[in-house]
């Protein structure tokens, strides 16, 4: 999954690219990490942002799965928190087969 979702940001990052849009604090970052060389700093700020977009991706994945969860267990009645996965999954086997 991590070589699709990378191959996905880096899609992404094409795509801001092509629209002329550019993070201006990475893009700070790469010029100076390049010595102000504009060549050399556009392909670290592809690797700056995609880096970036990365974090954000897996970011909000963590966050809506955290987020289901949250909404499943408050319907299974088994607190996540407390609960090891195995007890989670159990709690909604059974849940599910009492409807």
């Amino acid at each position: 999954m991590s070589q699709l979702t990378s191959n996905m940001v880096r899609a992404l990052v094409l795509r801001e690219l092509e629209a002329g849009k550019r993070d201006d604090g990475l893009w700070l970052q790469a010029m100076s990490e390049s010595n102000m060389d504009a060549a050399k700093a556009q392909v670290r700020y592809v690797v700056l942002r995609t880096q970036a977009m990365q974090s954000d991706v897996k970011g909000l994945l963590i966050k809506q799965i955290r987020g289901a969860v949250a909404k499943d267990s408050g319907t299974s009645g088994v607190r996540l928190s407390n609960a090891s996965l195995a007890d989670y999954l159990s709690a909604k086997t059974t849940s599910l087969g009492n409807k």
